[in-house]
C-alpha cells in the first residue's frame, strides 16, 4: 500500500514548481521556530520546510473543495456560554469547600496535639516539656565537667579484681 504522506504522495513534484522561481538561498542563521519547522519537515520526509510547503500547496490544489457551512445560532452560543459559566461557578464552590475543609483539618490536628499533650503530661504540658528540655541540657553540661578519665582509672582495678573472683 502506497504512503499518502511524504514525497512519494505526488509523482513529479518537480514539475509542479514554476521553473522561473528562484530557489531560496540557505539562511545562515535560523531562528528557533525555523529550525523546529525544518525538523518537522525532515520528519515528514522532506529536505526543507520550503519543500514541505510546496507539497502542501500542491495537495491543496488537487483536493476537492466542499463548502461546509456551520450555522450556530446566537441562542446556542449563549447557552454554551451559560453552561461554561455554571461549571466555573460550580468549581469555585467546590474549591471554597475544599479550602474550608483543609482549614478544619489543620485546626483539628492542633486540637488533637494539644489534647494529647494534656493527656500525657497533665496541666501546662508545654511548660513541663520545656522544663524537661532545660533539665536535660543542664544534666548534659554537668556530665561534661565530670572527670570520667580519672574515675575509670581508679575503678579499673576494682572491676578487674571482681571479674577474676567470678572467674574462679
Amino acid at each position: 500500500m502506497a504512503s499518502t504522506t511524504g514525497k512519494d504522495a505526488i509523482e513529479g513534484m518537480e514539475e509542479l514548481r514554476d521553473a522561473s522561481e528562484p530557489t531560496p538561498a540557505p539562511e545562515r542563521e535560523k531562528n528557533p521556530e525555523q529550525e523546529k519547522a525544518d525538523q518537522h519537515a525532515k520528519a515528514e520526509g522532506f529536505a526543507s520546510e520550503a519543500a514541505y510547503q510546496d507539497y502542501l500547496h500542491a495537495v491543496a490544489e488537487d483536493a476537492p473543495i466542499e463548502e461546509i457551512v456551520v450555522d450556530i445560532e446566537r441562542e446556542e452560543l449563549e447557552r454554551q456560554i451559560e453552561d461554561v459559566r455554571a461549571q466555573i461557578n460550580n468549581l469555585r464552590a467546590r474549591l471554597h469547600i475544599i479550602r474550608h475543609q483543609a482549614g478544619s483539618v489543620v485546626e483539628e490536628n492542633i486540637r488533637w496535639a494539644d489534647a494529647s499533650a494534656h493527656a500525657q503530661l497533665g496541666a501546662y504540658p508545654w511548660l513541663k516539656l520545656s522544663g524537661a528540655m532545660v533539665a536535660a541540657f543542664l544534666v548534659g553540661k554537668a556530665l561534661q565537667r565530670l572527670p570520667f578519665g580519672s574515675l575509670v582509672t581508679a575503678a579499673a582495678p576494682l572491676v578487674i579484681a571482681a571479674a577474676r573472683e567470678r572467674g574462679r
